[in-house]
């Protein structure tokens, strides 16, 4: 009889803790989403208030891109990658009132494609590093012009094309 009494207070503990922890979830804060917006998804065009787009122009100027960084994930909903990589992209004045540029860029798998993107001047330099087996400063600068992160630098750099002979 004592044994059916403890094995009832455990399963009923359990059913209690499980509500609760359900109801405690439910109750966690989530930023509005409107319906059919564009926010939260990979990729997607974010709209940003013509102040914050001053703003995040002049502290660009400034090369201030942590706190170009926050302002612009203050104004939109994306993750800090896709924040840094927006104002890394990021062209002064550029921007429209309402819009945050998205660059589109070739595939770091496609190492001419890549290189096309680039300017001649910066294709020239990387042919230069590749040429004499600097890969380091190669890769640095690809990151530094391109967007790419570290492992899709490498591996461009890893495919570069030889320079074309003129």
């Amino acid at each position: 009889m004592d044994l059916v009494w403890i094995i009832g207070i455990v399963v009923a503990t359990l059913i209690v803790v499980a509500v609760l922890s359900r109801a405690f979830r439910a109750m966690r804060p989530r930023v509005p989403v409107a319906p059919g917006s564009a926010a939260g998804r990979p990729g997607a065009a974010v709209s940003l208030p013509p102040d914050a787009v001053t703003e995040i122009d002049r502290l660009v100027a400034a090369e201030q891109k942590i706190q170009a960084i926050k302002v612009y994930r203050d104004h939109t909903d994306v993750s800090l990658r896709e924040a840094k990589g927006a104002i890394d992209r990021w062209v002064v004045g550029s921007a429209p009132a309402t819009t945050a540029i998205r660059v589109p860029r070739p595939s770091p798998t496609d190492a001419a494609a890549l290189r096309s993107s680039l300017p001649a001047s910066v294709a020239s330099d990387i042919d230069r590093l590749v040429a004499t087996e600097q890969p380091i400063a190669a890769i640095k600068l690809l990151r530094e012009h391109s967007g790419l992160g570290l492992k899709d630098s490498k591996d461009a750099i890893d495919a570069w094309p030889p320079a074309p002979s003129l």
